[in-house]
């Protein structure tokens, strides 16, 4: 079984997921905040990958986390709860993309000067205490940034929340060929980064 890295929660046992969420839909809030617990800080993760801004991905988080509470009665026993929840983040945060990009164009157009906004401050998306002092993991999450959202957020999926290829085919709803040439152009491309940042270093 693959260890989880120091400091990050053990990801939940079928078993015993499947528990929590059949607790939750049965009205047992405690099962639904060791849902939470388990996902929050991943989640915060991806979410500040999609967004640029922790603050904004928490509110986000939250949101989803409501809207998973809402519709736990429409989710299915026995299937696993990991692909569901992130299908439901991934829409929140573009639905606020969406209206982020809505709120810009009508606020440059509403504008008599040439002004433009000023690009949104990149997020600390490093997942554990130790990439504070761990210049390859400062580095690596900064060329994440960089990367094509189709591309950064396939691969924390893959890399970061360990899910399989069919898991991350239902979160993304797309076929299970497009998830394994899209993780290989992600991968690609995070490379040529990461060795091109080296490279201006020498």
């Amino acid at each position: 079984m693959t260890q989880s890295p120091p400091g990050r929660p053990a990801p939940l046992e079928t078993a015993e997921e499947i528990r929590l969420v059949m607790g939750a839909k049965q009205g047992d809030h405690q099962s639904f905040e060791a849902l939470v617990d388990r996902y929050m800080g991943r989640a915060l993760t991806v979410a500040t990958s999609y967004l640029g801004d922790r603050h904004e991905a928490l509110d986000l988080v939250q949101e989803a986390f409501y809207r998973v509470y809402r519709s736990l009665d429409r989710f299915r026993d026995g299937e696993p709860f990991a692909p569901w929840f992130w299908r439901i983040l991934r829409n929140a945060c573009l639905n606020h993309l969406d209206r982020r990009r809505h709120r810009r164009a009508l606020t440059i157009h509403a504008r008599d000067d040439d002004d433009r906004d000023m690009p949104l401050p990149a997020g600390c998306l490093e997942p554990d205490a130790q990439a504070e002092t761990n210049e390859t993991k400062r580095v690596f999450w900064r060329m994440l940034e960089q990367l094509p959202q189709k591309h950064r957020e396939i691969l924390l999926l893959r890399h970061f929340e360990e899910l399989d290829y069919a898991q991350i085919a239902a979160t993304l709803q797309i076929p299970i060929g497009t998830v394994m040439s899209r993780l290989f152009h992600a991968r690609q491309k995070l490379r040529v980064l990461m060795e091109d940042h080296v490279e201006g270093r020498k």
